[in-house]
């Protein structure tokens, strides 16, 4: 099955039911589409912050160095504006420091304060070098441009500090899109109950960057008095290995290098008593046959 579309994955993340139970098997093993929602979720979470509740530091010059090189601004604008005496920062959009208005006093223009920062990477943009900019000094569009950095900033700073108020930082963050190898499946099985349990699941073989396999299996809840464990049986069910007790959900486990899955393709789950014994206990809970993904 592919994975889950973004769309599917944002609606998940505010509260929508938005998935088949179909589509929910498959987020229900897939690290990538269960990473994405968890990002997508923190992202949530963060955005609902109340914005009283959150205490902003002041930045430093390198916020604006990186606004003015990510906005290519000329050099006459390379002076970080919160470091400017408050009498160089009262002028008019559109007129050069130290001209009055009309009614005779300068014009504030407001400088952006509180910001983080780790928040300058927020700033960066495709835009060329405003328009109208001059050698004397930033012109309207050039303040224009500079107050939408700045808000760029702002922006990011809230993230930021919504994500310390949750206790998580950014570097706590997976990323949306893995950019690294990711397992692939190469076979499955789905896990159907026997006897008198109604316990049922799947069981997924992935084949890891490295070469190396592993099973994953998810089976519900049983009710049962010893403890979980995973084989994978021969056809005619006369030889069986065991990769391991079931004890978490999912339950991941190592496949033996020269272990031919061919030769043993039936997953199954047995109900293992506390009494030292090894061997199969014969008491299945849940069993199925590995087939090869398409």
């Amino acid at each position: 099955m592919k994975h889950l579309d973004d769309e599917q994955l944002s609606l998940m993340a505010l509260g929508e039911p938005a998935l088949t139970p179909a589509e929910a098997d498959h987020l229900a093993f897939c690290r990538e589409c269960a990473g994405t929602l968890a990002a997508l979720e923190r992202t949530v979470r963060a955005a609902t912050v109340d914005p009283a509740e959150v205490e902003l530091a002041t930045p430093g010059p390198h916020n604006w160095a990186a606004i003015h090189q990510a906005l290519g601004l000329s050099p006459e604008q390379a002076q970080d504006p919160l470091s400017r005496p408050p009498s160089a920062e009262r002028t008019t959009a559109g007129t050069a420091p130290g001209t009055t208005t009309g009614a005779g006093t300068a014009a504030p223009v407001t400088a952006p304060t509180q910001l983080h920062p780790r928040a300058a990477g927020g700033a960066r943009t495709g835009s060329a070098r405003p328009n109208g900019s001059s050698g004397t000094g930033p012109g309207a569009r050039g303040w224009v441009a500079m107050a939408a950095a700045a808000g760029l900033v702002v922006g990011a700073a809230a993230v930021w500090a919504g994500y310390n108020i949750l206790g998580q930082g950014p570097e706590a963050v997976p990323s949306p899109t893995p950019t690294g190898p990711q397992p692939v499946v190469i076979a499955q099985a789905p896990l159907q109950p026997l006897k008198s349990y109604t316990a049922s699941g799947k069981a997924l073989v992935e084949e890891l960057p490295n070469g190396t396999r592993q099973m994953v299996v998810q089976l519900s809840d049983a009710q049962i008095k010893g403890f979980r464990e995973v084989w994978v049986i021969s056809p005619d069910l006369s030889k069986l290995v065991s990769l391991g007790v079931l004890d978490g959900e999912p339950g991941v486990f190592a496949i033996p290098p020269g272990l031919d899955l061919a030769q043993y393709p039936i997953v199954d789950v047995s109900n293992e008593p506390f009494d030292g014994n090894p061997a199969h206990s014969s008491d299945s809970i849940a069993r199925g046959e590995l087939a090869a993904e398409n």
